[in-house]
């Protein structure tokens, strides 16, 4: 298995696109979310997050999520995919 990540922000209902060279739509991928504060260090703050969709593109993967603050914060999306 081998992942990759992306740090963004974002509140409330979210779509984002994660680079994943030689990702097709025939594999298959799990992302998970955690909030990450300092030096891209994750922990676990008072928001609430949810990953609704993961959708496996061309070189990418399209998570959408939810992070349970009016306000963007820090996270960061780790999709894993195996037999790349």
């Amino acid at each position: 298995m081998v992942q990759w990540e992306l740090i963004t922000s974002a509140s409330r209902i979210f779509s984002k696109f994660v680079e994943v060279p030689g990702m097709t739509p025939g594999r298959h991928a799990v992302a998970s979310l955690t909030e990450v504060g300092d030096g891209d260090v994750p922990f676990l703050g008072d928001a609430t997050m949810k990953v609704y969709n993961v959708v496996p593109h061309y070189g990418s993967v399209e998570v959408r999520g939810e992070v349970d603050w009016d306000n963007d914060i820090r996270i960061r999306i780790t999709v894993m995919v195996s037999d790349l």
